[in-house]
């Protein structure tokens, strides 16, 4: 174990032009166990009940390099709104070593399908020596980026199907 923790922040961005129907990719959208298992390095998503009803627990698979993998596991709540499909999660505090924050968005695209918008803000306690701050938290940043543009090519094509 690492004496000391890093704490990294990742913020996300995207747009993205889906070719479901905004019924069939807002449907989707409001399950969140099953979108979760398209996001990579997901173990489970389960319901957290001690935080609520809309609640979910979080476990990622231990990523890193050998001998330094670092589990995250973190929990939010989901609040939906049909009229607008958007949802919106918010971190349940003190619940693992991430701390996740963000809304996704959809609307019927003009030539057809779904446009939709994801944004995150991601907070990640890495156990790790604070000398390799400086590598860590780029690290980190730009894997989110990969693990969410993977995420939706994964979307795209599960509402393909």
């Amino acid at each position: 174990r690492w004496p000391s923790v890093i704490e990294a922040r990742a913020r996300v961005e995207r747009a993205r032009r889906l070719a479901a129907a905004p019924d069939a990719a807002w449907a989707l959208l409001r399950d969140v166990p099953r979108w979760g298992r398209l996001f990579p390095h997901v173990d489970s998503v389960e319901p957290y009940p001690e935080a609520g009803p809309d609640a979910f627990l979080w476990r990622m698979e231990p990523l890193g390099p050998p001998g330094a993998h670092a589990r995250v596991v973190y929990a939010c709540r989901y609040r939906a709104d049909a009229a607008s499909r958007t949802l919106t999660w918010t971190p349940v505090e003190g619940v693992g070593t991430g701390s996740f924050a963000g809304h996704c968005a959809l609307v019927e695209g003009a030539a057809g399908g779904t446009d939709g918008t994801l944004a995150m803000d991601a907070t990640l306690r890495i156990p790790a020596p604070r000398l390799l701050r400086g590598v860590v938290v780029p690290l980190v940043q730009a894997e989110m980026g990969r693990m969410v543009d993977a995420f939706l090519d994964r979307l795209d094509d599960a509402l393909s199907v």
